[in-house]
């Protein structure tokens, strides 16, 4: 039997305070007291059935000459976001459950820039958490201000993963930088994706000279070539964090504390039903007004804990802005550049709670 969610929790001052929302999709119909359409066309909402415990599950389809809602460039977009009135006080302690998977057209290659679900909060640009797609890799990202980190991944190895980002964190954001870094990107990815061509039109040394079995001379040699500094720590090691979006936005500083669990990594969405926890207490030191403390995240998937992060989360708050203290807010659906094929992003079981025993119980775990 599922958990019955309360009733909105009124604060003193009037205002919701991690308001219960709890919806299973069963009904194939959507139920717009919960969800706003107005980042989704009414053509891209289908159920598929059965879902991920009942009889339907949501299903976010993506097709080729979709544009996006909404959207600053080429892009398509496809997302509902929880209504106002569930929104918790911005610094309140709020748990999230939903499972979700990917079907359709997935490309391996080229699909950067792909959020399949986010958290914003008041005055952020990029969502303060996001879940992200790019190039196959399922991973989730948190931002402080304007510098982002992967928090957890669906493959590879996190202790190499931290490390490339603390080699990015080292440098000074500076045109340079930033376009020695995408550089360093397109070699990677050539050199895996087509190594046939990377053999005809490179030369051994340039290949080798990428991954953590370089050469210390040869990994020196192209962050020269490219104009980074240091001894080509960050040549060697980048691989493990060269299939994100926008790896300029991984340069410079992030106040962000990131304690994997026992090396283990995120499902990957392609081949099931992935069971997503969440625990949000957003915050910062330098808020002005608002929570003026350490933002705290914890998640688990498919009933393992993953990853604590804890530091600066979100945009800091400044009085001048005078941001409603409200949010964060929840989306899911497709938020990417514009890529072909059908893309189908299936959501279901989803629970927003103060308390994690307050989220709606799951069906048999996997």
């Amino acid at each position: 039997m599922r958990s019955v969610l309360f009733a909105v929790i009124i604060t003193t001052s009037g205002a919701a305070s991690a308001a219960g929302l709890d919806d299973h999709f069963d009904g194939s119909k959507l139920d717009v007291s919960k969800w706003t359409t107005q980042q989704v066309l009414s053509h891209q909402i289908e159920f598929t059935k059965p879902g991920r415990c009942g009889s339907a599950a949501i299903d976010i389809v993506t097709k080729e000459g979709d544009d996006g809602l909404e959207c600053e460039d080429d892009c398509q977009r496809a997302e509902l976001r929880t209504v106002k009135k569930s929104w918790p006080t911005f610094g309140d302690e709020v748990w999230y459950s939903f499972s979700f998977k990917i079907t359709g057209d997935v490309p391996s290659t080229g699909s950067a820039r792909s959020v399949i679900g986010q958290w914003k909060g008041p005055g952020d640009s990029s969502p303060m958490i996001a879940q992200r797609f790019d190039n196959g890799v399922f991973h989730i990202t948190v931002q402080d201000n304007d510098v982002r980190r992967v928090v957890a991944k669906a493959e590879g190895d996190p202790d190499a993963l931290l490390t490339a980002q603390n080699l990015l964190g080292n440098l000074e954001f500076n045109e340079q930088n930033v376009n020695a870094i995408k550089s360093l990107q397109s070699l990677d990815l050539i050199s895996r994706n087509a190594p046939e061509v990377s053999k005809q039109f490179f030369s051994q040394n340039l290949m080798q000279s990428m991954g953590p079995e370089a050469k210390d001379s040869d990994a020196k040699a192209l962050s020269q070539a490219l104009g980074l500094p240091g001894d080509g720590d960050l040549v060697s090691q980048f691989r493990s964090l060269a299939f994100v979006a926008e790896p300029e936005k991984y340069i410079g500083k992030a106040d962000i504390e990131i304690v994997p669990e026992a090396n283990r990594p995120l499902p990957d969405p392609r081949k099931g039903w992935v069971d997503m926890i969440y625990r949000v207490k957003p915050g910062r030191t330098d808020n002005e007004y608002g929570p003026r403390r350490s933002g705290e995240i914890d998640i688990w998937a498919n009933g393992e804990k993953i990853v604590s992060v804890k530091g600066n989360i979100g945009a800091t708050l400044k009085k001048k802005d005078n941001f409603p203290l409200a949010g964060p807010y929840f989306k899911f659906g497709t938020y990417r550049l514009r890529l072909p094929g059908s893309f189908h992003f299936e959501f279901d079981e989803f629970s927003q709670s103060p308390t994690r025993a307050g989220l709606a119980q799951l069906c048999a775990t996997h």
